[in-house]
């Protein structure tokens, strides 16, 4: 149901929006468009445990590069299965599989902390199957659980929580409790658009809870997709934005989301 207290010009930038969405939705998604291999897609989809090592790596690097890593970490690796790789590596062996030239992040110290650290989680709480974090659970218990790992920030929880239903078909009624995620794209977007006057999680949230109250997480794919192929940070395609009439076009206030 649509918030009555949205203003004219937020009325206008919803239904650009959704609109757009309508048109890159599945392309722009992690498991049903381009940014992965098919190898890649369907080894998360055939591994959930994937899932939540592709979610923790999505990090300072491209999504293409974040959510490819459990795929070629297997295949470094040997295995997949989390009780095998913990009986026979440590975390310096799990650096040593991601520093590999090609490296698989930027950041391979953090990411093995963070993975074998999810590994342990997922075998110890969850009986070695991460579909048990969201199997019958409701999107806030799903978060909620999801934040619990390390790595996962709220941003990550609340776009993991979206990929299982947009990519994953997983059954949560409770959309309306799947924030958008707080990502430096999406950021840019609010406050060059005026949304928001700070760049302020709780403010970005809120806003888009009052956009589209009953599934604010939903905005996620469009508005990011937005602000990584038109409204850069520098130089940004503007003439051909879906939201170019409803842009306050006040770039300098923009200068601090990079």
């Amino acid at each position: 149901m649509q918030s009555k207290d949205l203003t004219e010009k937020e009325l206008e930038i919803l239904k650009s929006i959704l609109n757009y969405l309508k048109e890159i939705e599945d392309a722009n998604s992690i498991l049903k468009g381009d940014i992965l291999k098919e190898e890649e897609k369907k080894f998360i989809l055939d591994n959930l445990n994937a899932f939540v090592i592709g979610l923790i790596s999505d990090q300072s690097v491209k999504a293409e590069i974040a959510w490819s890593l459990p795929y070629k970490l297997s295949e470094r690796m040997g295995s997949f299965d989390f009780n095998k790789i913990l009986n026979e590596y440590d975390e310096n062996d799990i650096e040593k599989f991601i520093k590999e030239k090609p490296a698989l992040h930027r950041y391979p110290s953090r990411m093995a902390n963070y993975i074998y650290s999810a590994m342990n989680d997922i075998v110890t709480k969850y009986d070695s199957n991460a579909e048990n974090i969201w199997k019958n659970k409701t999107a806030s218990e799903i978060v909620s659980s999801l934040e619990q790992f390390k790595g996962i920030s709220h941003k990550k929880a609340s776009l993991g929580t979206l990929i299982l239903v947009r990519d994953m078909n997983a059954d949560i009624l409770d959309k309306e409790n799947i924030d958008i995620a707080y990502d430096i794209h999406i950021r840019r977007l609010f406050l060059r658009l005026g949304l928001v006057d700070n760049d302020v999680q709780e403010e970005v949230l809120a806003e888009a809870r009052k956009l589209y109250p009953e599934f604010p997480g939903r905005l996620t794919t469009a508005f990011w997709t937005l602000g990584r192929e038109m409204c850069r940070p520098t130089e940004p395609s503007c003439l051909i934005c879906p939201l170019y009439q409803c842009c306050d076009k006040d770039l300098k206030k923009s200068k601090s989301v990079k």
